[in-house]
């Protein structure tokens, strides 16, 4: 009991990330009962494209507002005004590239669809990302603040109720797709008016907190692209390289989504560690930071490699049960993309560590050089002609294993650093 109670906001925090997990898990069961062929694939391309967009257009904001609001814990102002600073500097750059991504809709359905006739997607897929941003930029200052509950009620309404609530109203998947994002937008809209209504803000305060977070986001910005690249390519290269086209690339969509479901299941440790972090290395408790980093190594890969056993072992009668679909092509998205669980795992449980430390992009470093590997190697495959969405994949394995190598070894150097001066 007393662990519980002095844990409190991780415990919060694991309970309403598992609901938002089952939730995730119930929307594509749903989604695979929707009428026609294509539409599961549509609404699984169509949630991995918003993943993709949304790193580019929050500039860094996810890492960059807790931090800073974590650090200005004894100044309420500037806490307030980081948030203010937060939504102008998303609205400067989200706005025009929104704008292009619906006037060009032809093109970039092609792309990211790989048929001009889902034209009408990218509206409701625009409306959507819009919808996550604000939802995001509400999160991040919550969590700075470590206001859990508050940021937790609306993480459990937008990613856990919501899309449920969704597929009980409408059965067309441009519907599910398009309300969901007006749902989000109306809940996020909701939670930012009660947020400005409860700071208070200084406009001279703007610039100052504008360009700490424009220097400390631009420098993240390359590798959280890079890092929903990791995340979405695979769909789209599988996409122009299957024969079945948008059928295959669901699948493997699908699977990214489940990696995805992993890194949520450690989302949490990372959600509160940032701003906990923060605050402890500023305080030069590195004793404390080593602790956490040894009990958080050895949890992640220890129930990463248990339920990558189980999954392994089972992926015919999971998904079989699931969603009732046993296509070959499916299974070996599922079996292939989850080796690379384990790296995952890592990366996402101690990556805020070194966004608390550096000012510099440490992470984005990382990220780009697995990310190089992956396309790189993609490539090559392509080029001797290897079209193969297996082989793609297992690249895939390999390169997000060398990410987790990367953090845990970054992480361990900060470390070993201060503990031996």
């Amino acid at each position: 009991m007393q662990f519980l109670i002095k844990n409190k906001d991780y415990v919060v925090t694991f309970v309403i990330e598992f609901i938002v997990l089952i939730s995730s898990v119930l929307v594509y069961k749903f989604a695979s009962n929707l009428p026609d062929t294509t539409d599961f694939s549509e609404y699984a391309i169509s949630r991995r494209t918003i993943s993709f967009l949304l790193p580019l257009l929050i500039m860094g904001l996810g890492v960059g507002i807790p931090r800073y609001v974590a650090f200005s814990v004894e100044d309420a102002e500037k806490q307030g005004t980081f948030y203010v600073s937060g939504i102008i500097l998303t609205l400067f750059f989200s706005a025009p590239l929104i704008l292009i991504f619906n006037l060009f809709s032809s093109q970039f359905a092609v792309l990211f669809f790989g048929e001009v006739k889902y034209e009408a997607l990218i509206f409701s897929v625009s409306i959507m990302t819009v919808s996550m941003l604000l939802h995001s930029l509400n999160y991040s200052f919550l969590r700075g603040k470590l206001n859990m509950y508050l940021a937790n009620t609306m993480q459990l309404l937008n990613l856990g109720i919501v899309p449920i609530i969704v597929f009980f109203i409408y059965s067309n998947v441009e519907d599910v797709i398009l309300f969901t994002g007006v749902y989000w937008g109306i809940v996020s809209l909701i939670f930012s008016i009660y947020i400005l209504y409860t700071i208070s803000w200084k406009k001279e305060l703007i610039m100052e907190c504008l360009k700490s977070l424009f220097i400390y986001g631009i420098w993240r910005v390359p590798g959280d692209f890079a890092l929903a690249g990791f995340l979405a390519l695979p769909a789209y290269f599988t996409l122009h390289i299957a024969e079945d086209g948008i059928i295959t690339a669901g699948y493997v969509a699908f699977s990214m989504s489940l990696l995805n479901m992993v890194g949520a299941a450690f989302g949490p440790i990372c959600l509160i560690l940032l701003p906990k972090a923060s605050i402890t290395i500023k305080n030069n408790d590195f004793d404390i930071l080593n602790n956490q980093v040894k009990n958080l190594t050895y949890w992640t890969l220890g129930l990463t490699f248990f339920g990558l056993l189980v999954i392994e072992l089972f992926t015919h009668e999971i998904i079989l049960f699931y969603l009732e679909n046993n296509a070959e092509s499916l299974i070996s998205a599922v079996k292939i993309t989850m080796l690379a669980s384990l790296g995952y795992a890592i990366y996402i449980s101690l990556r805020s560590i070194l966004d608390a430390y550096y000012v510099k992009a440490v992470n984005t470093k990382n990220i780009i050089m697995s990310f190089l590997f992956f396309v790189f190697t993609s490539l090559i495959l392509y080029f001797f002609e290897f079209k193969d969405y297996k082989v793609l994949l297992y690249s895939f394995v390999i390169a997000m294993t060398l990410l987790g190598f990367l953090t845990y070894y970054e992480t361990r150097k900060i470390i070993n650093q201060k503990l031996n001066k």
